[in-house]
């Protein structure tokens, strides 16, 4: 689809709540955050994006990543599935007691092993997998 005729319509649209928290962000994380946004909704078409706690949150069906900070760190805030054993087992450095997984500004990210933890946790299989699903995106435009 496209507007006029040679500007395409963007298909995951970025809400300016979402786009100002990213955006009042160091530099290195910044570039961080926005890879791994782009990367999540490229790669979950159906994933829910809201502002949660004041952090960007990602839903699918009844699971959910979040993406903050603490000092100088990106944190990834995972919700408490099965997977979570999983990613602890197969991660074990990366995810706290917390349920969070913490990457120092200064510090090379972890690229494979985010994605293969977040894939984990978004595909995990929840108690609402047998009903029928919503397609719907949560877009807004501001």
């Amino acid at each position: 689809m496209y507007l006029f005729s040679f500007i395409p319509v963007p298909t995951f649209i970025m809400s300016s709540e979402i786009h100002r928290f990213f955006y009042s962000q160091p530099e290195i994380r910044r570039e961080r955050m926005l890879a791994l946004r782009s990367w999540i909704v490229e790669s979950f078409p159906e994933i829910l994006e809201s502002m949660q706690s004041q952090i960007p949150s990602y839903h699918l069906n009844e699971n959910w990543i979040a993406i903050g900070f603490q000092k100088n760190n990106l944190s990834i805030y995972l919700c408490q599935s099965g997977s979570l054993k999983t990613i602890r087992n197969k991660f074990p450095s990366l995810v706290d007691d917390k349920a969070r997984m913490n990457f120092a500004d200064k510090e090379p990210f972890p690229w494979r092993e985010v994605e293969s933890s977040i894939r984990l946790i978004l595909k995990s299989k929840t108690k609402s997998d047998g009903k029928k699903k919503s397609s719907k995106r949560n877009v807004r435009s501001s």
